[in-house]
């Protein structure tokens, strides 16, 4: 009798303690994980010969399973200037070209107990890109000043579009990057590489390499 007693406390003290680590744990991680951050773009395969060095900036955020594993949406916007071949092919002056993204990006980190954390992560995602040819035009528009609080008709240029095109394909990415505490605060700074590919129907896939630092709490 005496030993299923003991047997039936040693049970209780088990999961007690369980719990109460399971609690502690809890309280030390925050299970909401957000990031933003910027830098910038280079593009690789075809599009290194269309278009120059650009820049992004992305949100990613999502559900922090463990203090290893997050289980993330991710959004990426990336903007690049076309080249001056690419501008001699088309016959205009100016143009951009865009591609945002969206993603479920599971990440894994490194030990919670190194104070620079190495994580990596990939995923699937759609891919939308715009090709915007553009040139000087001027425009009629109404100005109103700030300071005197007037408004009067003024002439001012802009960049007008004259062509463009849309497309949207399905797409992949994966990275690494590392992050380190921001002082005494919650906050936490992180730098970050990713190959993406987006799809496409005809010839080459289009591929960039963002890199981006930025914040995360």
């Amino acid at each position: 009798m005496n030993v299923k007693r003991f047997a039936v406390l040693v049970g209780l003290l088990g999961v007690c303690s369980f719990g109460t680590a399971h609690a502690q744990e809890s309280r030390d991680f925050s299970h909401i994980d957000v990031g933003v951050g910027a830098g910038f773009s280079a593009p690789t395969g075809r599009g290194g010969t269309n278009v120059n060095t650009g820049w992004n900036f992305g949100v990613r955020g999502g559900y922090r399973a463990s203090r290893n594993v997050a289980l993330d949406l991710d959004f990426n916007y990336n903007r690049w200037n076309l080249n001056s071949t690419a501008l001699a092919r088309y016959g205009e002056p100016d143009g951009y070209s865009t591609i945002w993204s969206a993603s479920f990006t599971p990440v894994l980190y490194g030990s919670p107990h190194w104070r620079i954390s190495p994580y990596a992560f990939a995923g699937p995602g759609v891919y939308y890109r715009n090709l915007s040819l553009t040139r000087p035009a001027l425009i009629n528009s109404i100005y109103c000043d700030p300071f005197f609080g007037y408004c009067f008709p003024a002439t001012v240029g802009v960049d007008q579009v004259v062509a463009s095109a849309t497309t949207y394909k399905m797409g992949v990415s994966s990275g690494a990057g590392l992050e380190f505490p921001f002082g005494h605060s919650p906050l936490k700074v992180f730098g970050e590489a990713r190959y993406a590919r987006m799809f496409t129907t005809h010839g080459q896939d289009l591929s960039f390499v963002p890199v981006t630092f930025g914040l995360r709490w």
